[in-house]
């Protein structure tokens, strides 16, 4: 799945219901985000928060993990959903659910392998590189 970013900026959001539900997500002030409006990105897997997909994109080439980015600031420009990717729902906190689209790893096998990606842990960063460069080649 690729996207093209239409929007880098919260406050470009012109839905009122739409900019109250990022808000709660996006805490920068200025309402900048670490997007090229007109830049194609891969998606690297799928979550729902509050029902919208969230897009995890790399927004550099050097980037060690992805980062969710809002479906709102995007158009879909390959709907092709990445073979690589199941389909998993877990309950969270209370009544929600999550919901997401992502490689077996992250989906099943460890519930923490997103926070480890983020801390650097080497086999993480691995595996992820090793899954990106696989999407990259679909």
């Amino acid at each position: 799945m690729k996207v093209l970013c239409k929007i880098n900026n919260l406050h470009s959001v012109e839905d009122l219901s739409v900019f109250t539900r990022l808000k709660r997500y996006i805490s920068n002030s200025s309402g900048t985000l670490d997007l090229q409006v007109g830049k194609e990105y891969m998606v690297y897997g799928v979550e729902f928060w509050d029902n919208c997909p969230w897009f995890y994109l790399c927004t550099e080439e050097e980037d060690e993990y992805p980062k969710p980015f809002a479906a709102d600031f995007f158009e879909i420009t390959d709907k092709r959903i990445s073979k690589y990717w199941t389909l998993v729902t877990c309950p969270c906190e209370g009544d929600e659910n999550s919901t997401r689209l992502v490689f077996e790893e992250w989906a099943n096998k460890d519930s923490a392998f997103y926070e480890r990606l983020i801390d650097g842990e080497a086999d993480a960063i691995t595996l992820f590189a090793e899954y990106r460069f696989l999407m990259d080649s679909e």
